[in-house]
């Protein structure tokens, strides 16, 4: 019973902060129409999220500290952090908030080419049927857009995905011994920092021009700063694969919301390469669930 109550905690904190992902994705629209630019919104997001990440780390009473031998990654991973959240909150100054959520989640495709790169794991005929179709949806999108989009917004959204990818494979290998929370803790530090250097030399800086457009930027930090310690949660209870599972609903509820909030609609062919692409990455996920289930059920002695 307590196993149960536990599994379903976590269920429900993954789908909260899918949902909550998503609707920071889709509330920045109201900061970029203000004219506020993609460096503000992404750096008030860092701030706000290092805020709470603070807080939660100190009541929940864990130390501060990691490895010293874990800095050279705590700085690298910070800047993959720092590419990640502005490429994935900038990209909707240049984009559609349906378009820029669909290409960052291709992450978990790009993960599963990199393993297979990588040789961490070897990998079945059936999810290479998945990821090839996850390709195919990508291609699709990519060929629909040319020519009808900012290409800075498509190349914003690829390189966070990328980011993301290779982030999470080095937090899986290097961080998988300390405690996640104190570690994200610290990657947001440096991701924050590396975001104040990008505004002060590289980016330029622009503050919305009206009370709507505040209350965007607002949102962002709010609702990413909530689903952050929720999808930790989630990890923690059910485990990177079903919160992953779960979390799938990110790119639904910002394409849902975006066209409640601003009408805005994808074409159909950028609809189904994103079908196609969320269709690929269920399936490799299923894939994964299929076999450590197996697994476990071979190890497990009847009673």
């Amino acid at each position: 019973m307590e196993h149960d109550r536990s599994q379903a905690i976590g269920l429900i904190s993954a789908l909260l902060a899918g949902v909550l992902f998503g609707t920071a994705v889709a509330v920045s629209r109201y900061a970029y129409d203000a004219g506020a630019s993609g460096i503000l919104v992404a750096g008030f997001r860092s701030i706000i999220v290092v805020v709470v990440l603070a807080a939660v780390v100190k009541i929940a009473g864990h130390s501060w500290s990691l490895p010293r031998s874990l800095i050279p990654l705590v700085i690298s991973n910070g800047i993959l952090m720092a590419v990640m959240t502005y490429g994935n909150i900038g990209a909707v100054e240049f984009i559609s908030v349906g378009l820029a959520s669909l290409l960052f989640f291709t992450f978990p495709v790009i993960i599963a080419v990199l393993v297979i790169i990588l040789r961490i794991e070897r990998v079945s005929l059936a999810k290479l049927f998945a990821i090839g179709l996850a390709f195919a949806g990508i291609a699709a999108m990519l060929g629909a857009s040319v020519g009808n989009v900012d290409w800075r917004g498509t190349a914003f959204s690829l390189v966070a995905a990328l980011a993301t990818a290779v982030n999470a494979i080095m937090i899986a290998r290097y961080f998988a011994r300390v405690n996640i929370l104190v570690a994200t803790l610290h990657l947001s530090i440096v991701a924050l920092i590396t975001l104040v250097l990008i505004a002060a030399f590289v980016a330029e800086v622009r503050l919305p021009s009206t009370p709507g457009g505040w209350w965007g930027v607002i949102g962002v930090a709010v609702f990413q700063a909530a689903g952050t310690p929720l999808y930790m949660v989630a990890l923690a209870r059910i485990g990177a694969l079903k919160a992953g599972m779960a979390t799938n609903i990110q790119p639904v509820t910002a394409i849902f919301e975006a066209w409640v909030l601003f009408g805005e609609v994808l074409s159909v062919l950028q609809a189904l390469g994103g079908a196609m692409v969320l269709i690929g990455i269920a399936l490799m996920q299923w894939i994964d669930l299929r076999g450590r289930t197996s697994v476990i059920t071979k190890i497990t002695p009847p009673d």
